[in-house]
């Protein structure tokens, strides 16, 4: 079934949904490229215009070529590729030309780069006044450290996230790349919402997007409470506010409880631990209380809990309507009864399908969105784009004995 037929229940396919939204990528690595993934699983047409040497993601795990890793299948999927050398005329030219019949561009260059390379929004605009022109920083296109190098890690620190994750006194670099990803995500939102005002109205806009208020939009809880009451948040703030504990059990599997604010949680956690006298100690009368005396409680769970495996717990809590779960590494998780059910994985063992293993979590009509295309060879698609702007065989070898297209 294409993206935008019927199925035989008279619903659109999850894929169809951006079918007819053209969106050219100017981004590697991740915050640009996974947005535009994103958008790719819905259904939008996305042509990757790579430098002649690949986005860089290609060989990040240290493998050499430009061939399609994991690292990069997973942001990429559902792309038509072409390498284009930006820094040549005629390159220059290819481009414009692509984007004269696109919605959308994402570029995640440094602040000022795309100007220099004559390929700003200025420029872009010139030759199409809807499109929408999306610029993805890292500091953001002002202020002093806007020219900052940007990677995950670096966002995250500045931005204060980091300091939610980790003990301070002995920081440790988190994963996975939250802050690329939290980027990306609000980047595929703004272009959304460009794309269908410059539908409306028949103009465009500049969109520009950091991964430092990316990362601190992420955290309007954290920032409000401090706002508020002048608590400065750390790693156990959530834990402690939400009333969510992490337990080993005497098989020394770990799990999760979180008991949130209604008070027949609480409760039922009381009776799965065989503890009711923990309802009546004034330590933990109410969540007050027990925010106060989180690390107390805690233990005193904890030393219970060791009495016995994981799966007897977790089946006293689910008994007594406890949330609760394992606490699972990537492979127990792969391997899961509900996650199996959900689908977000595709059982594809082989082909490049299978470097990109999990989908789009939106779902509809009982299926989720799912790009056709697999994640791109490097100018796996050169011939065909520029078949669809008129440039014709004898050209397209011009274009590479000059070395502007790969």
């Amino acid at each position: 079934m294409s993206a935008g037929q019927l199925g035989a229940d008279g619903s659109r396919a999850a894929a169809g949904m951006l079918e007819g939204l053209r969106l050219i990528e100017l981004a590697t690595v991740i915050t640009g490229p996974y947005a535009g993934m994103l958008l790719a699983d819905l259904g939008a047409q996305v042509i990757k215009v790579e430098p002649p040497a690949g986005d860089g993601f290609r060989g990040w795990d240290g493998s050499e070529g430009t061939t399609v890793r994991p690292a990069f299948a997973a942001y990429n999927r559902g792309k038509r590729s072409i390498a284009l050398d930006l820094k040549h005329d005629a390159g220059r030219r290819v481009l414009m030309a692509l984007v004269a019949e696109a919605d959308a561009v994402v570029e995640n260059f440094r602040p000022g780069v795309a100007d220099r390379l004559g390929i700003g929004y200025e420029d872009l605009r010139a030759v199409n006044e809807r499109i929408v022109y999306c610029s993805i920083t890292g500091m953001g296109a002002e202020g002093p450290e806007r020219l900052r190098p940007t990677y995950d890690a670096v966002a995250q620190g500045m931005s204060g996230l980091w300091s939610q994750l980790t003990d301070l006194d002995d920081p440790e670099p988190v994963g996975p790349p939250m802050a690329d990803q939290l980027t990306g995500m609000y980047a595929a939102l703004g272009i959304l919402a460009g794309v269908t005002e410059a539908r409306r109205t028949g103009a465009g806009r500049h969109l520009e997007i950091s991964m430092l208020a990316s990362c601190v939009a992420f955290q309007g809880l954290g920032v409000a409470t401090f706002r508020d009451s002048g608590v400065v948040p750390g790693k156990g703030t959530r834990a402690r506010t939400s009333q969510s504990y992490a337990f080993v059990a005497g098989d020394g599997r770990p799990f999760t409880v979180h008991l949130s604010t209604p008070q027949k949680f609480w409760a039922g956690l009381c009776a799965a631990a065989g503890r009711p006298e923990l309802l009546d100690d004034p330590r933990f009368a109410t969540k007050t209380d027990r925010i106060r005396h989180y690390d107390e409680l805690r233990a005193e769970l904890g030393v219970r809990f060791a009495t016995h495996p994981r799966a007897y717990w977790l089946d006293r809590l689910a008994e007594c309507d406890v949330p609760a779960a394992p606490i699972l590494d990537v492979a127990e998780m792969s391997e899961h009864p509900q996650v199996l059910v959900t689908g977000i994985i595709d059982p594809a063992r082989a082909g490049r399908h299978a470097t990109a293993p999990v989908r789009s979590p939106v779902r509809t009509a009982g299926a989720h969105a799912v790009a056709s295309l697999p994640a791109p060879e490097l100018s796996e698609h050169a011939e065909e784009i520029l078949s669809d702007i008129g440039i014709d065989p004898t050209e397209l070898q011009r274009l590479r004995s000059e070395h502007v297209i790969v």
